[in-house]
């Protein structure tokens, strides 16, 4: 899976492929490491530690101290990075380089600095060509891409993908390509190397508002039978992007079929979502004889593609009687044939995602007192969805669904779904009821969207984070629904602005100044300003709300922060696997605490806790991540503190191809306890996300892992 040369940091490169092995560690190294990693927890109390440490200590200590300080960020520490690179040691520019790459990734650059970085990384591009290419990715503006453009036909493989990934970053960072560049991109699509197609297409799935062009089209459809899974899916996702699907519709229905799993999600999507068509949800449909013969035949990783495509046809409702039945025939296939030997949990979904999915296409009614025919019909649907999969789905998971399901139907529909929701104990079950009520609106009188806002206002006040967090999402559609001047708009307002002054968590804080920036409530000023003095991650969000409200000079600290209550000295120089016996079976994830000591230290530490035994995983993107380590096993928890951002550069390691382990978060410096698990490459998270190691053994398990499967036991094993 690894596509281009990966560099230890204690090598030093200045940018040629190196086949030297990891340089072993010396007696001096895990003291220094420790005291580096000190220093970058403090934030902006350890920038001076690192400067001292750039400029008086040996090479290594310096490379150290680059990459400590392209994670914290800042001016202060960026305008060190930019004195590094006029360094006459190329092994000193190289990791600055790299630096200015991750400082870049965390913090969006403001165009003056991005145009004052360009000219420098450009001149560093000829000694260090493989740093620079991926500095001009992710800080670099129009005026790079010409030269990127140049480096895809370099001789050198691993130049040519950096510069086809450098120009799919500017994509994931809405900037423009110009028409030459397109061009070139599209034709390193046929270069001979798989790493270089896979750049190029990856490069061509994600360019920012592109153009319709038949050549690109053209040069997409070419590459879904290339011999690379991840380049034939990225190929079905670049069409889907670009609203081309007719021009490989024939490929992409084959695709359905394809023999990598992943390739098929790829396909179910682009066929089924947004951009589909009926046609395409019945290609889909069919298909899904074929996955479900494999599952049967023991391929675990298949129940991805089904479920996939069941909850596609049920977030995109069709009127194919087709796809009904075959939705309605999986999930009788699901609850009936007890002969297949699938697990519970698997079973659960596809029968109740198989009654969920047709249900939706019953047309809306006119709420008119009785109950209309429709209305009558998606009511028996929902009592079949109440008792769906009992005894293999929890009703946190299998309850939800009825909000999918009565968001299609009337408003007598959505009342009685909501009463079952909103009245059940468990809060997960209360927060997807509250993602009915926006639906409700446009058809409720005066006292009845009254009850809606002092349901939500309630919601906002509420301790738990899963019901305040899914209020405050709420909160904006409502509020956006209400005209000003309404007592009802007021009354949610006044409910959103106490929750902002009083709100301690850091994800919290951030969706509630995002929104306030965005909705410009009355008195949000006041409550970012007060956030600017908050932890980094508060610090930053508060500055953007505040950019949002129109003052343009309003820029987060960088502040000084505590390190987490985690002991870096314990895993820094260890060699650590981690074990995790799941429903689904053994996963071994090797630890790289040299790349992320404070993520390790901190996952070491939850684990001899006991912390992640019985956590379900409560988030699966097929093709792309699979997620858990979240207490409240919703999204919304965290172990009661946040984590330093420790994000990898192209020197530290394979980075997220299929795989790679990271720690999820909500903006630099939030991350906590929950983890994912790469099921392919995602070029785009490299360099944001804390990497934290790669699986070593069992895979196949963790690409077998549904929603509700759980970590049974964790430990650390230290070699």
């Amino acid at each position: 899976m690894l596509r281009v040369a990966i560099f230890v940091a204690t090598s030093l490169l200045v940018g040629c492929p190196s086949k030297q092995p990891e340089a072993p560690r010396v007696p001096e190294d895990t003291p220094l490491r420790i005291r580096i990693a000190q220093a970058e927890a403090r934030r902006g109390a350890g920038v001076d530690e690192l400067i001292e440490l750039r400029t008086t200590g040996d090479v290594h200590a310096r490379v150290l101290a680059l990459r400590g300080l392209g994670r914290i960020g800042g001016p202060k520490a960026l305008a060190a990075l930019e004195q590094a690179l006029d360094d006459k040691n190329p092994q000193v520019v190289a990791p600055a380089l790299y630096a200015i790459g991750l400082a870049a990734s965390l913090d969006d650059l403001d165009a003056a600095t991005q145009m004052r970085l360009s000219d420098k990384i450009l001149a560093s591009l000829l000694g260090a060509p493989l740093p620079a290419i991926e500095a001009l990715g992710r800080a670099g503006n129009t005026t790079v891409q010409r030269q990127l453009a140049t480096k895809l036909a370099d001789k050198d493989v691993a130049i040519a993908t950096a510069a086809a990934f450098a120009l799919g970053r500017h994509g994931r960072r809405k900037i423009a390509w110009s028409a030459e560049v397109r061009v070139e991109v599209a034709k390193a699509t046929v270069h001979a190397d798989a790493s270089v197609r896979y750049a190029a297409t990856y490069a061509l799935s994600r360019e920012h508002e592109p153009p319709a062009d038949d050549t690109v089209n053209a040069a997409l459809v070419a590459r879904i039978p290339d011999s690379d899974p991840e380049t034939r899916a990225s190929a079905i996702a670049g069409l889907a992007r670009r609203k081309a699907l007719a021009a490989g519709r024939k490929q992409i229905e084959e695709s359905l079929r394809d023999r990598d799993w992943r390739v098929a999600a790829e396909a179910v999507r682009a066929l089924a979502g947004p951009n589909g068509d009926d046609a395409g949800r019945a290609a889909v449909a069919d298909a899904l004889f074929v996955r479900w013969s494999e599952l049967a035949k023991g391929s675990a990783a298949e129940a991805q593609v089904i479920t996939e495509a069941l909850r596609t046809l049920l977030q995109h409702p069709s009127r194919n009687q087709i796809v009904n039945a075959t939705s309605l025939h999986v999930a009788n296939l699901a609850g009936k044939d007890e002969k297949r030997e699938l697990p519970a949990l698997t079973r659960g979904w596809i029968e109740c995602l198989g009654l969920a999915a047709p249900t939706v296409s019953v047309p809306n009614q006119p709420s008119a007192g009785a109950n209309t025919g429709a209305s009558a019909d998606a009511n028996m649907a929902i009592d079949g969805m109440a008792t769906c999969g009992r005894g293999r789905l929890p009703d946190h998971l299998r309850l939800p669904l009825l909000a999918e399901v009565a968001k299609h139907g009337d408003l007598n529909t959505k009342r009685a779904a909501l009463r079952v929701l909103l009245a059940h104990d468990d809060p997960r079950v209360r927060a997807a009821g509250l993602t009915m009520l926006p639906s409700t609106w446009k058809d409720s009188d005066a006292k009845a969207q009254a009850t809606t806002i002092g349901t939500v206002s309630s919601a906002l006040a509420t301790k738990n984070q899963i019901v305040a967090g899914t209020a405050i999402d709420v909160a904006g559609e409502l509020h956006e629904l209400t005209p000003p001047g309404d007592p009802m708009r007021t009354t949610l307002e006044t409910a959103l602005i106490s929750r902002a002054n009083s709100e301690t968590d850091v994800e919290l804080a951030a969706s509630l100044y995002a929104l306030l920036g965005k909705r410009a409530l009355p008195g949000a000023a006041d409550v970012c300003r007060a956030g600017l003095a908050g932890a980094p991650a508060r610090a930053k969000a508060a500055a953007e709300c505040l950019r949002a409200l129109g003052e343009a000079s309003a820029a987060a600290p960088t502040a000084a922060a505590e390190p987490p209550p985690a002991d870096v000295a314990t895993v820094i120089g260890k060699k650590l696997l981690w074990h995790l016996a799941t429903t689904r079976g053994e996963v071994v994830i090797e630890l790289r605490p040299d790349v992320a000591p404070w993520a390790v230290a901190s996952i070491v530490a939850l684990t001899k806790r006991g912390f992640y035994d019985g956590l379900e995983f409560h988030r699966v993107v097929p093709n792309f991540v699979v997620q858990g380590g979240d207490p409240t096993q919703s999204g919304w928890g965290g172990p009661g503190y946040t984590l330093p951002a420790e994000p990898a550069s192209g020197a530290d390691g394979a980075g997220y191809v299929a795989g790679g382990v990271g720690i999820a978060d909500a903006g630099r410096d939030s991350g906590g306890s929950q983890w994912f698990i790469m099921h392919s490459r995602a070029p785009h998270l490299d360099g944001r996300y804390t990497w934290i190691g790669s699986v070593v053994a069992g895979q196949k398990s963790a690409d077998a892992l549904l929603i509700g499967d759980k970590v049974v036991k964790a430990t650390i094993e230290r070699r």
